[in-house]
């Protein structure tokens, strides 16, 4: 049974990012028949995951928004106590944190990456509210949305760039809650070429940060 109040209207959007073999329009069908609010935006271009979030958070129109991968690899409870922070109204954004449950089912070469990752933001980011930036669960409310609307990168570190965003404004609170990983679910590993692609962008977040000061 849903922990959501019944007066709490919850708009679902999915995105195909461009993928090559699309979604079958059975599959649709079978959602917006079970989803009484449901967003259905393929794009034709890859956009890459921080483009394809923009694009869908840029279209909806409720009070409060949180976004997470397809797969949705955390407990449903992490959800719902995120939606709680929001709705109590005294947080804009709130951070998925990953616990070290999380962090022991990742292939290794994603584990490395993740905590170097982690290592360098402590480094290089000591201002950051929140180390831990590439959890795939965050949300936020009006002013939120408008801070994200602001990122530009379009690969996985637009997550990074969101809390730097979000850490250099005084007027903007947040939160933080641990998430942890559901049963069943098996991690893909990365590519050496989407390793050196997300070095690069945190090298421009780190430009763009010294410069923006």
């Amino acid at each position: 049974m849903s922990r959501i109040p019944t007066d709490v209207v919850v708009h679902m959007y999915v995105v195909d990012d461009g993928s090559k073999h699309g979604v079958h329009s059975e599959d649709i069908d079978q959602l917006q028949q079970a989803i009484p609010h449901f967003t259905f935006i393929p794009l034709s271009q890859n956009l890459g995951k921080g483009g394809a979030l923009r694009h869908a958070i840029r279209q909806s129109q409720g009070d409060l928004v949180i976004y997470t991968d397809a797969d949705y690899p955390y407990k449903m409870e992490n959800a719902w106590e995120m939606y709680q922070r929001l709705a109590e109204g005294n947080a804009d954004v709130v951070v998925g944190v990953r616990d070290e449950q999380y962090y022991d089912q990742l292939p290794f070469r994603r584990k490395i990456f993740s905590l170097s990752l982690k290592l360098m933001n402590y480094l290089f980011f000591p201002g950051l509210k929140v180390k831990d930036t590439q959890s795939g669960l965050k949300g936020f409310n009006a002013k939120g949305k408008a801070l994200f609307l602001k990122t530009t990168i379009s690969a996985f570190l637009f997550d990074m760039e969101f809390l730097v965003l979000v850490s250099k404004q005084k007027d903007i609170q947040m939160e933080w809650i641990y998430v942890q990983v559901r049963e069943g679910i098996h991690f893909s590993t990365m590519k050496p070429r989407t390793i050196l692609t997300e070095l690069f962008n945190f090298a421009s977040i780190l430009i763009r940060g010294f410069f923006s000061k």
